[in-house]
């Protein structure tokens, strides 16, 4: 098969790769009147031009939704929020909902949820800021941009609060498509109100995000903000071009390992016909065309194939390594998936 071609000879010498070195981080938080434009647009370039509503998943660049469209009135959202996919977005909360505050009016900075919000909020791109309703925590997943049943990859995440107050009150995490948390960090605080926070993440080694988890404050909107309570709201959310995922297995998953003795790296692609083409990087290096041929083909019982090649001991050093794999298929369009290894044991001989 041609696939089997092109993937010949990628993983069996990948020795003497770097350690994992972690992800870009940029964050900032400033008090009123500041804004965090400056690191806001500094994560802009580290994922490239923006790419709008443009259907399908594009060659790279980045996504964004500014919550400022859509009338004047509050917006309201049942718990799964799919009005963003044609962006590559959607959204799932434990909560009741979600509201997107109004342009004007009584319902400006969620004072339809509390007066007193008025003076705790302050929008980054006017005028309007997001919330998850009766509940402070949310998850952000990504979809091929104008289908949302094509589940689909980042490689960065980023966004905008208003008014975190308290240090650790407010976070995000990033999980692989497999589920295994990658990186996790607090969003910087600023003392007073209608102050504004960014934290935006991004994973140059290879690393693919399929999901974000935001708990934004120590509780959900509705009481005062008064003695412990520490209320955010959130504004700008900035990502990476989705990519597809869907179908692309990489085992073993990502997760400690254990190399006590040689291993087998299986690649599955859940395809009816065959891809043409194929990239893989390890540690964020091309590995493609530079390694003996090792893999070997067979049928996956529900369609398509598995691509496995045995990894003898000694080949990965201790510490994080990152395999990213990535597919194109017939017609064009390309998958992509990643694990991330974090290797102890290994045999030094």
């Amino acid at each position: 098969m041609r696939y089997a071609g092109v993937l010949a000879g990628v993983l069996c010498l990948t020795s003497g790769g770097a350690a994992w070195a972690g992800p870009v981080v940029r964050a900032a938080a400033v008090v009123a009147p500041g804004t965090v434009q400056a690191v806001v647009d500094q994560f802009r370039a580290d994922l490239g031009p923006n790419n709008g509503v443009v259907a399908g998943s594009q060659a790279g660049g980045r996504r964004e939704i500014n919550w400022d469209g859509g009338g004047p009135d509050p917006i309201f959202d049942g718990n799964l929020m799919t009005r963003f996919a044609a962006r590559g977005a959607f959204f799932r909360t434990s909560g009741t909902g979600f509201e997107t505050s109004a342009a004007n009016g009584a319902s400006v900075s969620f004072g339809d949820i509390n007066p007193s919000y008025g003076s705790l909020f302050a929008p980054f791109s006017q005028p309007k800021i997001f919330v998850a309703r009766n509940t402070n925590e949310m998850d952000v997943f990504f979809n091929v941009p104008g289908d949302i049943t094509v589940p689909a990859g980042v490689t960065g995440f980023g966004a905008v609060f208003t008014d975190v107050d308290r240090a650790s009150s407010t976070r995000m995490q990033f999980f692989a498509p497999d589920g295994t948390l990658l990186f996790e960090r607090d969003v910087p605080s600023a003392q007073g109100d209608k102050t504004q926070s960014f934290l935006g993440v991004s994973f140059d080694q290879g690393e693919i995000i399929g999901r974000v988890r935001i708990v934004s404050g120590n509780a959900a909107l509705g009481p005062d903000e008064t003695g412990a309570l520490d209320l955010v709201a959130m504004d700008d959310f900035i990502y990476g071009e989705p990519v597809s995922t869907k179908g692309l297995v990489i085992s073993p998953s990502s997760g400690p390992l254990f190399q006590s003795g040689s291993f087998d790296v299986v690649i599955g692609v859940d395809s009816s016909t065959p891809p043409i083409g194929a990239r893989v990087t390890f540690d964020g290096v091309d590995a493609t065309g530079s390694l003996v041929s090792c893999l070997t083909t067979g049928a996956l019982k529900r369609g398509g194939t598995t691509f496995t090649c045995q990894v003898p001991r000694n080949v990965l050093t201790e510490g994080e390594h990152v395999l990213q794999v990535v597919i194109t298929d017939a017609d064009q369009t390309s998958r992509r998936n990643a694990v991330r290894w974090s290797v102890i044991g290994a045999s030094r001989q």
